[in-house]
């Protein structure tokens, strides 16, 4: 019996990583797509709680989608409470942006809906993609490797198994078609150092807009990211300092499943 995929994401139905991902998943078994009705990016975890959720059926790019009034988190609790669904793997993405450092996991709908599922015990990847616009997934070469990362990691999961003590794993793929490889490092701390910029608004109002600076730290994710590379991060949900948690080593699986990929991502860029 071919497994069962929940894929959800923070950029909505309409977003054109929608059908690219749909597509690379069906090749490795059923999936089920929930997802927001307009864009959740910078939403985090954040769950809806005072107002009713609404589900409504739509074929849309070739498929159907289940589409909510809520957030990426609450897709992940429609589809278990809801639908009925019992993932084998929860797939969140593919993202329309990085989501590099740990100042972006926070704010990430497209991470924290796969740190959710992880909580409830099902294996999580959340996949995001270095771009500015999902018009960058129409460019052949590009799509044909996200389609390569997001089926080389679910079906590595699902044929090998997930990983000991890791509830969600966070992959990353550059804006280059070919990257230099894939490699498995530590989040950087903050990724943009942000401030208000004051405007005026076409009617003479005071207005601020965030923007921000970004920074990058030697050997961590954003600093490889922007290298080339795909990168993997493994995350765990728990906040409570590592010294009261023992420190776990990292399974040895997680490795393999780096050079597993590694070895795809490096095929695929033809090095």
């Amino acid at each position: 019996m071919a497994p069962t995929i929940l894929l959800v994401n923070d950029d909505g139905f309409m977003s054109r990583a929608l059908p690219l991902t749909y597509e690379a998943l069906s090749e490795v078994g059923n999936v089920v797509a929930v997802v927001p009705e307009i864009p959740k990016s910078g939403g985090g975890h954040s769950l809806t709680l005072h107002k009713p959720i609404f589900v409504r059926e739509l074929e849309i790019h070739g498929f159907v989608v289940k589409i909510i009034n809520g957030t990426p988190v609450d897709a992940i609790h429609v589809a278990r409470s809801i639908l009925g669904v019992r993932p084998d793997l929860v797939v969140s993405g593919v993202n329309i942006g990085e989501n590099t450092s740990a100042q972006n996991i926070l704010y990430s709908g497209t991470v924290e809906a796969a740190i959710e599922a992880g909580l409830f015990g099902y294996p999580a990847i959340a996949l995001s993609a270095d771009v500015s616009t999902d018009e960058e997934f129409m460019d052949p070469a590009y799509s044909r490797l996200v389609r390569k990362v997001v089926m080389a990691a679910s079906r590595y999961v699902l044929e090998e198994g997930w990983f000991s003590g890791v509830d969600t794993v966070s992959i990353n793929i550059p804006r280059t078609p070919k990257p230099a490889g894939a490699v498995m490092v530590p989040a950087q701390r903050i990724r943009f150092y942000q401030r208000y910029e004051r405007r005026i608004d076409p009617r003479g109002r005071e207005y601020y807009w965030l923007v921000g600076d970004r920074v990058l730290e030697e050997g961590k994710d954003s600093d490889y990211l922007t290298r080339g590379y795909v990168t993997v991060t493994p995350l765990i949900s728990n906040l409570t300092h590592p010294a009261l948690l023992g420190c776990p080593d990292l399974p040895k699986r997680l490795e393999d499943f780096v050079t597993y990929l590694d070895e795809v991502v490096r095929r695929v860029s033809g090095r």
